[in-house]
């Protein structure tokens, strides 16, 4: 019997591995003929169809188009630069590895420029960069959302910051937390149970938080005693008138 069900495990595994798709990984940065100069800043989109998360990115540069002998970087991270010694032609590309499988991105040809005059990230000097709001100006990244924008969940302010418009635990502004009944108000964590909701076992009040569900106590039932008599005795029947008087109930019936 255990074989029979180790033997299903085994299967059920394969066959969930097998179903699993590939990640898919686009190369944005340096996009495809872009100028760029020192250090050379590369960037991606990595998507997963199930959400599997990425283990690690190789980054191959070469100077042939067929990657005859690539530079090869394994990387971890969100971007990566590197000091080209020479410019002139060069090609990239990535291949994304997760524990699924992994994927190859397009390829993108760039020229390195080294009198091209960029800032830190790669960015063209008075040029807005991909990371909002930060403008280079003149080789010094600076926030400039006047000019560059904020995300979407960011507002624009007079020194040229952006005010992200979420509570202290990352909820954007009138939303429900992931915490039942926390909801974000203008930047303030509060309890309103009427819109998110109590957790399971949890009662809502009309403050707006959230209490133990009190135990339901059983209805006591008084009993009424039967007489085995047709008629009540002379006992009964002055029982019962003092009983009526002080709880308006018959003890015999």
């Amino acid at each position: 019997m255990k074989l029979v069900t180790y033997a299903f495990s085994v299967l059920f595994f394969v066959s969930f591995v097998l179903a699993n798709l590939d990640p898919s990984i686009t190369a944005t940065r340096p996009s495809d003929s872009e100028v760029v100069n020192n250090p050379v800043v590369f960037r991606w989109h990595y998507f997963d169809p199930e959400g599997d998360t990425l283990d690690y990115l190789i980054v191959q540069i070469d100077e042939d188009r067929t990657f005859f002998s690539p530079m090869n970087y394994q990387i971890r991270g969100d971007d990566f630069q590197i000091l080209l010694e020479t410019g002139g032609e060069y090609y990239w590309r990535l291949q994304a590895v997760n524990r699924f499988g992994s994927a190859l991105s397009n390829s993108n040809r760039f020229f390195l420029d080294t009198k091209q005059k960029v800032c830190s990230d790669g960015t063209k000097w008075y040029a807005c960069s991909l990371i909002r709001p930060l403008y280079c100006d003149g080789g010094s990244l600076r926030e400039n959302c006047q000019r560059c924008g904020c995300s979407e969940d960011g507002s624009c302010q007079s020194e040229g910051n952006c005010l992200i418009k979420r509570c202290s635990d990352g909820t954007p502004y009138g939303s429900c937390a992931d915490t039942k009944p926390l909801y974000c108000f203008q930047g303030v964590i509060k309890e309103v149970c009427n819109l998110c909701g109590c957790s399971e076992g949890l009662v809502c009040l009309g403050d707006g938080s959230c209490v133990i569900q009190p135990e339901e106590k059983p209805t006591l039932v008084e009993p009424v005693i039967d007489s085995p008599k047709q008629g009540l005795s002379w006992f009964e029947r002055i029982a019962n008138f003092f009983r009526y008087i002080f709880t308006g109930k018959a003890l015999y019936k």
